[in-house]
């Protein structure tokens, strides 16, 4: 069985629940069919970076081990901040967000817009 929604569907939802995807493609196109054709690839890197999670993929120079140590370590460092907009929620809506670093050598993940909710 599978899901009847759509991707946009999928990635609003993650989005509203505050949820980060990071996906893993582990796949052999000739026995998964879809999931590993091209669209699966871009459906998994479009949901990780759309909610600020990561993609990561199964290869002969990256296995699944090292990606798993990848995603441990990433998960590890994380920093999780606040913020409340000076900007009223008088309907609920998505609203863009950027986020920078100052400092050199810094790598910002961070998804581009976040749930207001009234």
């Amino acid at each position: 069985m599978g899901s009847y929604g759509s991707i946009p569907d999928a990635i609003e939802a993650a989005q509203r629940a505050d949820t980060l995807v990071y996906s893993i493609l582990y796949s052999d196109p000739g026995a998964y069919g879809l999931l590993g054709g091209p669209n699966g690839k871009r459906v998994l890197e479009r949901m990780s970076g759309e909610t600020g999670g990561s993609f990561f993929e199964v290869s002969k120079k990256r296995p699944v081990d090292q990606i798993f140590d990848v995603l441990q370590e990433e998960l590890r460092t994380q920093y999780n901040l606040g913020y409340v907009s000076d900007k009223p929620v008088t309907i609920s809506e998505f609203r863009s967000l950027e986020l920078t670093a100052k400092r050199k050598g810094l790598v910002v993940q961070a998804r581009r817009k976040y749930w207001a909710q009234r």
